[in-house]
């Protein structure tokens, strides 16, 4: 059994439903596909770019990026240098009729895309090239799943829909929410609408819990048996957007998201490309995750990243 999550980004607009089969939208869309026991979930940014939190948490939830190139403009630039700002290494370019290759090529020789392979506009070879694509290791120490959608069902009671981004769900499993002290245990585990009684790394989930309701959920809450780090202070050094024309400051206040946490924040203290930001509200993080502070209101809405070390 495989499992991959794969992002959609560029012109994507009639490219999710002509992959997959269309799951759960909000401002993120899922589709589905299944090929016997192996699957592969597209994520799709779909009130990007009106808001700019949907790129990132599609970022964030994916294994490997999928760019649609209709024609080289403007807009594009935002997703492509945001994926380089995340350091994005493992993904694909499917370029439109009318795309210079030779000029997309020069335009990414430097960054992180530099070596995205190159496919052609057909979504039935797409979908057969994405369901074979191998999937991704990760740590297994602990369980880590970030809750991306939840709800209340009837005669079942809360559900969350997530991807285990670390370990293996098993039902009857007590888990931590983090960043609060709450804890819930699994009373199933479905994969795909299927009940089952263990999911394992890179799975999506739909989980449903005892002992948590759903007013007391969040986006971006994780279901964790491990120790993460749960902080309202912390210090970052933060890589610069290249494009940006300002310096932050002392006192100002800005968002940050981790994971699919968004958080507003301030600065308490500015040391060259160090900052110390005070969070409105307790974050859980854990060391290797990338920390994106966002200005939602300027033009340049990307400030920074920072890899938390």
């Amino acid at each position: 059994m495989k499992n991959v999550t794969i992002g959609l980004f560029g012109d994507f607009e009639d490219a999710g439903k002509n992959i997959a089969k269309k799951g759960t939208s909000t401002d993120i869309t899922l589709y589905n596909h299944k090929n016997g026991d192996d699957s592969a979930v597209f994520v799709e940014p779909t009130r990007y770019p009106e808001r700019i939190q949907p790129l990132i948490y599609t970022i964030n939830m994916m294994d490997y990026a999928l760019v649609f190139i209709d024609e080289i403009k403007p807009e594009i630039g935002e997703t492509l240098l945001t994926l380089d700002l995340f350091g994005v290494e493992r993904g694909f370019i499917v370029v439109g009729e009318y795309v210079d290759v030779e000029q997309l090529k020069g335009i990414i020789s430097n960054t992180s895309m530099k070596n995205f392979e190159f496919l052609e506009k057909d979504y039935i070879q797409i979908r057969e090239k994405m369901i074979t694509i191998p999937e991704v290791e990760k740590s297994s120490d602990f369980i880590k799943i970030p809750i991306d959608h939840f709800f209340s069902v009837k005669s079942v009671g809360t559900v969350i829909l997530g991807k285990v981004d670390k370990g293996s769900v098993s039902v009857h499993d007590n888990l931590r929410i983090y960043p609060t002290n709450n804890k819930a245990m699994v009373k199933s585990v479905q994969v795909h609408d299927r009940d089952v009684k263990e999911a394992e790394t890179n799975s999506r989930v739909g989980l449903s819990l005892k002992g948590i309701s759903v007013d007391d959920l969040d986006r971006g809450m994780i279901l964790s048996n491990g120790d993460l780090e749960v902080s309202d202070k912390i210090e970052l050094e933060m890589k610069w957007n290249p494009y940006m024309n300002k310096e932050v400051a002392v006192g100002e206040g800005y968002q940050i998201i981790v994971g699919l946490q968004t958080v507003s924040c301030k600065i308490e203290e500015k040391n060259g490309n160090k900052l110390t930001l005070k969070l409105l509200k307790p974050a859980a993080f854990e060391k290797g995750d990338k920390f994106i502070m966002l200005d939602g209101s300027a033009k340049i809405r990307i400030i920074g990243v920072s890899k938390y070390e």
